[in-house]
């Protein structure tokens, strides 16, 4: 009996609803599907839609029935999709007490935000998947793959440890007799030959990513074969072997046409523009990625935009032509801003299916088994809701669906910003970019903590902040100025350790009035208006690099606890001429 003909009469017991053959069928569906890598599934995906449009005879086959079309679009990187629909069957699976269906959401959910560019959620989604897929390891074969993704995960953050640690830990799972089917070790092996090439080991880097093309390539996984290329092309490009690099991803471009991977491709499209690039043949450069740009917008693929228009604004300007430069740069901001608010949409979103997901299993009868369960989405839900908003708007947010704007009469404001931004990311990959905005972020976030201090939002290398609210703080003004002499100091280390790796930052403070709030019902965030913001952003641009420039107002708060450098009066663009003091 072939393999179709053995699942097509396992997919007629599945539809009597025994409990067995469900799983028999799914577990095969999904094998069959993993192993194709997302082609040439429609005619499994109809039989697996058939649970969905008979939800009485499995509550399992309904989740299963949302799940792998989930599974499948996050192949073509239809993000939003795959979200939800693994959003619907993680709160199903979560009901009938299947944990390592909810894993398996789990995974699909990190792989899909780690296309939107959101690393730090991905990794968080994975490692859960991967703890609770490995304590069973009854679906190796998506043990391996979460393993697997997770070590990828920790490479692309610059985390090479942690990244080989998991492979090592993945690596004999590979080779238990239950993974006969061998779907990702290909992958497994291609992440490890990509850490030994970060970390400079030639040998094991071409071991390890030689393995992989063989054995994708006997497996006759065409995507993963067109991956491994990808990955062999970039290792050649770290040994500056222009020749091979640009061979390998020819090769595994090629390969993606043909499957209509026209997301993937873009990845072989900008990595041989870089070539061209690095040979000094920017126009050939030019030209290559311009045809990426046009499938990537076709496509609405950001992430991928975002790469593009980058590194078309650097070329222009390597050429002369400061215009064009600009113009790609000003595309640049204005879609990494326009996805930032995407993915805070797709927080709230996914925070409110985890609150329907707790209100169901509360009316279920299984609730006494489900409770730990459905305590612990209720933290993740809560954690990522306090991400976004303060305590006291979350949870009236959470209570009634909407927050009121208030005033707030005693605050103090805090604006950074990163000085010759362009001219410092100009020196660094996207990558490296991301990294590091997010590691001087992410300092600024932990200082703000230290100081009860509502860190209210990033625009692109600006941050804002505010003390005094939404509860009143009496040294609000004392506290601030405290937090950015610390980012101060976290900065003058950092500089000094990385030299034009990373930025210089200018910071302004104002004290006054404030209304702060929610508008709108979509993509929303919690904001703050007045003349008080306004003035501590006039504060932070008359500011120079490395010092903290404040405003009489909030001098007047605090003169008798910090040391100052008077700068006199000084003219603020729309706001005349302005006392401004230094903090020493």
């Amino acid at each position: 009996m072939s393999g179709l003909d053995a699942l097509e009469l396992l997919y007629d017991k599945a539809k009597t609803g025994n409990e067995a053959a469900v799983d028999e069928f799914f577990y095969e569906a999904l094998e069959t599907i993993s192993l194709a890598q997302g082609m040439d599934t429609s005619p499994l995906v109809n039989k697996v839609l058939w649970f969905r449009n008979n939800p009485a005879v499995s509550r399992k086959g309904l989740a299963y029935s949302m799940f792998i079309p989930g599974f499948v679009e996050s192949f073509y990187s239809r993000h939003g999709t795959s979200l939800d629909l693994c959003s619907e069957a993680s709160k199903i699976f979560s009901e009938i007490g299947y944990e390592d269906g909810v894993a398996m959401c789990s995974v699909v959910t990190g792989t899909n935000y780690r296309g939107l560019g959101n690393i730090e959620l991905a990794i968080q989604y994975m490692t859960e998947a991967y703890r609770q897929l490995h304590k069973s390891d009854s679906i190796l074969h998506f043990t391996i793959a979460s393993g697997h993704q997770l070590a990828d995960l920790y490479a692309e953050a610059g985390n090479y440890t942690d990244s080989l640690a998991v492979c090592q830990e993945v690596l004999p799972l590979t080779l238990l007799p239950a993974n006969k089917k061998k779907i990702f070790d290909a992958r497994l092996l291609n992440t490890m030959g990509n850490v030994y090439a970060k970390l400079g080991n030639k040998e094991f880097a071409l071991e390890y990513l030689g393995k992989a093309l063989r054995q994708s390539e006997e497996l006759n996984q065409l995507p993963v074969t067109a991956r491994v290329l990808t990955d062999i092309g970039g290792y050649y490009l770290l040994l500056r072997d222009f020749p091979r690099a640009i061979y390998h991803n020819e090769q595994a471009l090629d390969i993606r046409d043909k499957l209509q991977l026209h997301n993937a491709a873009i990845t072989n499209i900008i990595n041989i523009a870089k070539i061209h690039a690095l040979q000094n043949n920017t126009d050939d450069a030019i030209s290559v990625l311009l045809t990426g740009l046009a499938i990537a917008k076709e496509l609405k693929a950001n992430a991928k935009m975002l790469q593009v228009l980058k590194t078309l604004s650097g070329l222009y300007e390597q050429n002369g032509d400061l215009v064009t430069s600009l113009a790609y740069y000003k595309q640049y901001n204005a879609l990494l801003e326009e996805q930032n608010n995407e993915l805070h949409e797709q927080k709230i979103t996914n925070i409110k299916l985890f609150i329907e997901a707790e209100q169901a299993v509360k009316q279920n009868e299984i609730i006494k088994a489900q409770k730990e369960e459905i305590e612990k989405e209720k933290k993740r839900s809560d954690a990522l809701l306090l991400n976004i908003l303060p305590h006291e708007v979350a949870e009236e947010l959470k209570n009634n669906d909407s927050a009121e704007a208030r005033y707030f009469s005693n605050v103090t404001v805090l604006f950074t910003d990163f000085i010759d931004f362009t001219v410092t990311a100009d020196r660094l990959t996207p990558t490296e970019l991301v990294g590091e905005l997010h590691a001087c972020f992410k300092a600024f976030d932990d200082i703000m903590g230290k100081y009860d201090i509502e860190k209210i939002k990033t625009v692109g290398d600006a941050y804002l902040a505010v003390c005094g609210l939404p509860l009143e703080d009496p040294r609000h003004a004392e506290k601030v100025l405290r937090a950015a002499i610390d980012i101060r100091e976290f900065i003058k280390d950092r500089k000094a350790h990385l030299g034009d790796t990373t930025f210089d930052v200018r910071i302004g403070i104002n004290s006054g009035s404030v209304v702060a709030g929610i508008v709108g019902v979509k993509k929303f965030a919690y904001d703050i208006w007045g003349d008080t913001v306004n003035t501590a952003a006039r504060m932070e641009q008359n500011s120079e690099a490395g010092r903290i420039n404040i405003s009489e107002t909030t001098h007047e708060l605090v003169k008798d606890k910090f040391d100052f450098e008077y700068r006199g009066e000084i003219f603020a663009k729309g706001k005349g001429m302005l006392k401004m003091y230094y903090v020493v």
